[in-house]
């Protein structure tokens, strides 16, 4: 969210600062899609920086001073606005779980595989208070429905959030299904990645794309999507195709046979593998 608005409040003319503690900004996406999107971020003026350990914000001279530790020294940054976007935990602190046994630690329900709490198995969650799933409203809406199944067939069911699509609604957008590339070289996965630089493309130019980039990672031996991350280049919308031919097995070669109605679409996906 700190990311997304940042671009918004630099393409209205405001100097923007990011200060991120993780060693990559955007952590757990692909790092080479996030050198595009940092690259272009800079290139708009804002100012990045990981590493970055906010210890006091503060008022002075009538705006607020920000002061953070990078690189073993203090720095400050002083402006009208500070923004904490560093995440939210589901409000469970008020509901007595420990009257039903339901262990949690700062605000984390802790759960099995099939979404049931450890210390009480009559106990299903879903929703913001699984921590380690997306929250998004969708999301929530899939995990409920494993919870009714479970709560109906017994503790079969698991949720798979492997193609699930994430998508940054900056300018341009970045979209992301999948492993990164070294993920899916830490698993053991022997890969082909497949780079396009796109923003020379026909359907890049149309749009006057400064970014527009995609990196594709197939396995070589059975030719299936591990993972596929796009900036720009209508990436939010065709991130949605590689999500749904890697849920359905849908092998890269067979992905860039597709005939559609829309040739555009059709003959970007082609070339991207």
């Amino acid at each position: 969210i700190a990311f997304e608005l940042g671009h918004v409040y630099a393409r209205a003319g405001v100097e923007v600062t990011i200060l991120e503690a993780l060693p990559q900004l955007l952590g757990g996406l692909d790092e080479d899609a996030v050198a595009q999107i940092r690259a272009e971020s800079e290139r708009l003026g804002i100012s990045i920086h990981t590493k970055a350990w906010v210890k006091k914000i503060e008022e002075a001279n009538g705006r607020l001073r920000v002061s953070f530790a990078k690189d073993g020294a203090e720095w400050r940054v002083d402006a009208d606005r500070a923004v904490n976007c560093a995440g939210r935990v589901a409000n469970v602190e008020g509901l007595d779980l420990g009257a039903g046994v339901i262990v949690h630690r700062e605000g984390r329900i802790e759960i099995d595989e099939h979404l049931r709490s450890r210390s009480n198995p009559d106990v299903y969650v879903c929703g913001d208070a699984v921590w380690n799933s997306p929250q998004l409203s969708p999301v929530t809406t899939y995990e409920g429905g494993i919870v009714g199944r479970n709560i109906v067939d017994g503790a079969k069911h698991r949720p798979d959030y492997s193609h699930i699509p994430v998508s940054l609604y900056s300018i341009p957008a970045v979209a992301t299904v999948g492993l990164t590339e070294a993920q899916a070289r830490e698993r053991g996965f022997i890969v082909n990645v497949h780079l396009n630089d796109m923003h020379g493309w026909l359907s890049a130019r149309t749009y006057a794309e400064p970014v527009a980039w995609s990196k594709i990672i197939v396995e070589e031996t059975t030719g299936r999507i591990l993972g596929a991350h796009l900036v720009g280049h209508a990436g939010e919308e065709l991130i949605h195709i590689f999500a749904l031919a890697m849920k359905h097995g849908i092998a890269a070669r067979e992905l860039s046979e597709m005939v559609c109605a829309f040739p555009t679409f059709t003959a970007d996906i082609r070339n991207m593998m």
